[in-house]
């Protein structure tokens, strides 16, 4: 789901901006941490998904009594909960088309091509291959096996025979 928001971009409403400005406002010359990315949303007015994504993090791990001023330079409530329902609506669609996807194809009857729409396109290793490192195997399948197949447990029997001897 992250990789069709990523690169994403979301218009900020102008009710957000207008807090942001009155906050950026009111500091006036004095540095804050969060000033330069208030700045620049209000330049924009536009923010990316992963921006937004850190945003929201942001707005959850800052103190709102003690740094009640990069709180408000992150958009205050106001971003938080537009985001979160923004984003949340966003993955969503997201999910409902792949779901959609998914139902189509149980009624189609389409095995082969896509049969889960959550999973991307690979091949599978078919199962009669043998592995390549046969000693470090951890398959139940690959590493007795292929080992009884080549005769290596018969070899080391007639070596420790003679050696007995």
């Amino acid at each position: 789901m992250n990789k069709e928001l990523k690169g994403r971009v979301f218009d900020i409403p102008q009710n957000i901006l207008d807090k942001i400005n009155h906050t950026v406002t009111i500091m006036g010359d004095k540095y804050e941490r969060g000033i330069n990315r208030a700045k620049k949303l209000l330049q924009d007015k536009k923010v990316k998904y992963g921006q937004l994504k850190r945003i929201v993090h942001d707005l959850k791990n800052i103190d709102k009594v003690k740094d009640r001023l990069k709180y408000d330079l992150c958009g205050g409530d106001l971003m938080y909960e537009w985001s979160k329902q923004y984003l949340e609506g966003e993955r969503d669609l997201i999910r409902n088309r792949k779901n959609s996807k998914k139902r189509a194809d149980d009624i189609g009857g389409i095995k082969d091509q896509r049969k889960n729409a959550y999973l991307k396109k690979h091949n599978k290793k078919p199962d009669f291959l043998p592995p390549l490192n046969l000693i470090k195997s951890n398959s139940h399948k690959s590493s007795v096996t292929p080992l009884k197949n080549m005769k290596l447990f018969e070899e080391m029997n007639k070596i420790k025979k003679l050696i007995n001897y």
